[in-house]
């Protein structure tokens, strides 16, 4: 008899999320690509979705290739938070967003 890998009904095995949720989310992004103003455009994706957010700061060394950048943000339904992670994601120089 072949061993079969467990199974799951998605990536966390079947959790949900209730929502509203609160949580930090988080990019990176490639500082050669990235626009001068992602933070600006940041804002104004959130307040364009009416995503609430309490604070956006970044980290970019100097010598390094990528910078990331993290929000505080609440999301009231799976349909804001699926909008959001894809209109994240098309900001040029976006690298990943979770």
């Amino acid at each position: 008899m072949e061993d079969q890998a467990p199974s799951c009904s998605g990536p966390f095995g079947g959790a949900t999320v209730n929502y509203p949720v609160q949580f930090d989310l988080r990019i990176i992004y490639l500082k050669a690509e990235v626009p001068a103003d992602l933070e600006a455009r940041l804002r104004d994706l959130l307040k364009t979705l009416e995503v609430p957010c309490s604070l956006i700061q970044g980290v970019a060394k100097p010598e390094g290739r990528y910078g990331r950048m993290g929000a505080r943000v609440r999301v009231d339904s799976a349909l804001i938070m699926k909008k959001l992670y894809a209109a994240v994601a098309a900001i040029p120089g976006v690298k990943a967003v979770f």
